[in-house]
């Protein structure tokens, strides 16, 4: 019994460290991966048109507005450090 509690205890104490190490990481694909799946043409970059995706209605206009703030250069076009640092933005 002694060497269940330990070793359950154990596993708690791994899995916080685990939690704790990934807790400023949001669930699921990478920032690069999503960059990439949006990313129809493997140009590097994203236009409006991919940033929006299959979005409508308000999440649509808010894409579009959102994309106007992240395009720093003003080239219509999103690189993959732009889009970068909207993420991180975002998640503070």
């Amino acid at each position: 019994m002694t060497r269940l509690v330990c070793v359950l205890l154990a596993v708690a104490m791994l899995g916080g460290a685990r939690l704790a190490a990934g807790a400023d990481e949001k669930p699921g694909k990478s920032p690069e991966k999503r960059f990439a799946r949006a990313d129809k043409n493997g140009d590097k970059k994203l236009t409006l048109e991919e940033f929006v995706g299959k979005r409508q209605d308000e999440k649509k206009e808010k894409a579009v507005k959102r994309f106007g703030r992240l395009d720093k250069d003003n080239d219509e076009f999103l690189s993959l450090e732009e889009f970068m640092a909207g993420i991180k933005k975002k998640n503070k």
